[in-house]
Formats: C-alpha cells, structure tokens, sequence
C-alpha cells in the first residue's frame, strides 16, 4: 500500500470510527441486539426483502445512507481543515486522478459497515431476481462514493482560495438575550447539522404521514416522531460545547432555575417547528389537535432529559450511549402501550428535576 495513502487511512478513517463508536454500536444493537438469536437471520430476510420489493422502504434506506454519507463526508472536510492536519496540503502536489482515488478509498472505507450489509442484500435480490433494485442500490452507493470523492479533491486542491458559494448566515433580531444566543449559534455555526437532522427527521415524517387515513392510530404518528427527536439527539452534545466555552458567564446573571429550564424548553421546542408545520395537514388523520401541541412537548422534555445528563461531571461517553438508548426504548414501550401524556409528564418533570439539582454543580470543561 502506497505510503502516503496508509497516512491518510490511519489519519482520517480510524478517527472517523473512533468518533462515530457510540452511533455504531447503537445502530448494531437495534439490528442484531434486541433480536432473539433465533429470529435474526427470518428478521433480516425480511427487511431485506422489504428493501427489495417496497419502494417506499427503498428511498428510505437509501435516505439512511445518503445521510451516513454527509455524515461522513463532513467528518473528513472537518478534519482536514484541522491545524494539525496541515501535512494534508501536499495532497495538491499529486496528480489529481490519484489524489482522487485516494479520497474514493477513504470514503469507500468508511462505508465498509453499510457495504458488508450491502452484500446481502446483493445476495437476495439477484438469487430472488430483483435485478432492477440491485441496480438501483450499486449506482446508488457508487455515486454517493464517486461525488464524496470529487468533493473531498475539489476541496484539497482549492482550499487556498476562497468559497464561491457560502450558506447564509441566518442573524436573529433578539440576539441579546439566552435564548437568543443559542438559536444563533446553531444558525451560523451548525447550518450542516441543522440541514443533516433536518433533512432526516422531514423525510421520515413526510413519508409516515403520506400513508395516514382517517382513523389510524396516533401511535403511529408519536414512535415517528420518537424517532425524529433521536436524529437531533447529536445536536444537544454540540449546544453543550458552546455552553462550555462561551456562556459560563450566564450562570452568574440573576436568572433563576425555573427561568433557565423555560428557555430550554422554548429552545428544543422551537427546533422542532419546521416538523410541526409539516404534520399541521395531518389533523384529522390519526392526530388531533390537543395531540399536536403534546408532541413539542414530547421532544422538549426528551432533549432536555439529554441536556440534564450531560451535566454531569466525568461522564463517560459510553454511558451515555447506554443512557440514550434505555430513555428512547422506555418512551418508545410507554408510547406503544398508549401513555403518552404519562411519557410527557414524566420527562418534564424528570428533566426539571435534573435540570435543578445539576446545573449548578456542573464544572463545564471547554472540550
């Protein structure tokens, strides 16, 4: 293996997995690890076949890994914009068809854990002659590992100049108060985490609510919106990281606690509007209006739950994987079994109560 290529692999490939450990094994144990032993193999035939002859359930795992990988490609662009990636320039001196291939084998790389379960899927659909879905998946995941490529070798070659196209940036009339200033940070600073997590949780719920008649169940409506709620779950760790480094002060403002948890609660609240909108055409079809208004309640308290626990001191990233994954299984089982009111009452109280013992105790770190 040419040198210069097994840097970037080790440089660029190994971080992205270290970073994304918690993700991955969540994502492995909602396919392999909440299923018995006995059923895994009947239970992933099926979501194969699934795959295969529904188009609908097609664009969504196709949606799945075209936001997989943005997530990556993000990760790399991010990364080798780093100072300590600097050595990463020389990459320009190459001839540009290899310095493409390097990148089409990074990326390839990175998406060997969708790949693997890919094969199978190959396996089935050209053993049951689904020829025109194998297809669609191969020029799919091609294109995807062709485009990420192009991207990552524009960037490398034109970095030094500057961008010719920029995303707006979105100034808030009220920038001065709290709440204020977090909506501006995630406006201006994470415009591309915004855009993956909503492009996410608009899709799904558009396609759920498309299939919706009068009469159906409001469960069916609350888990997809469990689900769009867990899509923005990355989102509460980044306004942490702002916390840490730039709003210590705000602490010391003569804000009480009741007031500081209102402003989370608007904040998680108003992240949520542009789902809200959409699911306004489903009143009537398995959502009324009293659900309508459960439902940001539902997701504030949900991401404050994730906000409160991030207040602790030492925590161990691999716990809160684990934590995340108990708190979305217990609302998924309430909401299943028709408690959502109960599933809200208990969030925002539980999350107010962490909210209030916690957040003058924690330390924040700058990360």
């Amino acid at each position: 293996m040419n040198w210069t290529l097994r840097v970037l692999i080790k440089s660029l490939v190994a971080p992205f997995y270290k970073s994304h450990a918690g993700l991955l094994f969540f994502v492995f144990f909602i396919m392999f690890g909440i299923i018995e032993s006995t059923q895994i193999k009947l239970y992933h035939e099926s979501l194969i076949y699934g795959t295969l002859a529904s188009g609908i359930f097609l664009i969504v795992v196709l949606i799945v890994w075209l936001l997989y990988s943005a997530k990556s490609l993000h990760f790399t662009l991010k990364t080798l914009n780093e100072a300590s990636y600097s050595f990463s320039h020389s990459i320009a001196a190459l001839p540009t068809h290899q310095s493409f291939w390097y990148f089409f084998t990074l990326i390839f790389l990175t998406f060997v854990p969708v790949f693997v379960y890919t094969l199978a899927i190959y396996f089935i659909g050209i053993r049951n002659n689904f020829y025109n879905a194998v297809a669609i998946i191969f020029a799919f995941q091609l294109a995807l590992w062709l485009i990420s490529a192009w991207i990552l070798n524009h960037a490398a070659r034109t970095r030094h100049r500057p961008p010719t196209i920029t995303l707006p940036s979105l100034a808030l009339p009220f920038q001065q108060t709290l709440l204020g200033m977090y909506m501006a940070y995630l406006f201006k600073e994470e415009k591309p985490a915004i855009l993956l997590s909503k492009v996410f949780s608009i899709t799904l719920i558009y396609l759920v609510k498309e299939t919706l008649e009068m009469g159906d169940d409001f469960r069916i409506l609350a888990i997809t919106w469990l689900f769009a709620i867990l899509s923005h779950t990355f989102l509460v760790q980044k306004i942490k990281v702002f916390e840490d480094q730039y709003l210590r002060w705000t602490r010391y403002l003569p804000l009480s606690r009741n007031k500081v948890y209102l402003i989370y609660l608007q904040l998680y609240a108003i992240l949520m509007v542009p789902e809200m909108l959409l699911l306004t055409g489903s009143v009537g079809k398995g959502l009324n209006l009293l659900q309508l208004v459960l439902l940001p309640l539902l997701s504030s308290g949900f991401l404050i739950s994730v906000h409160s626990y991030l207040y602790k001191s030492n925590r161990d990233p691999d716990r809160f994987v684990t934590y995340l994954f108990w708190l979305f299984i217990s609302c998924f089982m309430l909401v299943l079994s028709k408690l959502v009111w109960l599933l809200v009452i208990v969030l925002v109280i539980s999350s107010f109560t962490l909210s209030w013992k916690r957040y003058y105790k924690y330390e924040g770190v700058i990360e």
